[in-house]
């Protein structure tokens, strides 16, 4: 039992292994970010984005554009929580790669953004 222990052990972590390098070589090849959910916590706003975005100028392959190549992959227009969502990365980067973005024209200015605050799940309200 000893042995099949190390063994299942060990091949937990070439997976988790495997999985990081697959993560980062489409990572480092797109540009875009394939994270999985880990368990750490996220940081995420305390209002919902609620502000659709609009692909503009389509990025040439070798433009840093994860976030338009996104938009473009889902019919050039999503809410920007999906987005978010789906750019895999902390909220604080989202809105640093969002402004590259916009200010290259890859992603239309977007409206001004409408907030609404999220209470937590058993707050009273």
């Amino acid at each position: 039992m000893h042995i099949c222990g190390a063994l299942e052990s060990q091949l937990h972590q070439t997976k988790e292994l495997s999985d990081r390098l697959a993560s980062t070589a489409v990572a480092a090849l797109t540009g875009i970010s394939t994270e999985q959910e880990e368990e750490k916590p996220v940081k995420a706003p305390q209002t919902e984005l609620i502000s659709p975005l609009r692909l503009g100028q389509t990025p040439d392959i070798k433009s840093r554009a994860p976030l338009a190549t996104l938009l473009a992959r889902h019919s050039g227009e999503m809410m920007a929580k999906d987005l978010w969502q789906r750019f895999g990365g902390e909220i604080d980067a989202f809105y640093a790669q969002l402004k590259t973005e916009v200010y290259h024209g890859w992603i239309q200015e977007p409206a001004p953004a409408e907030m609404r605050e999220v209470f937590a799940e058993g707050a009273g309200v």
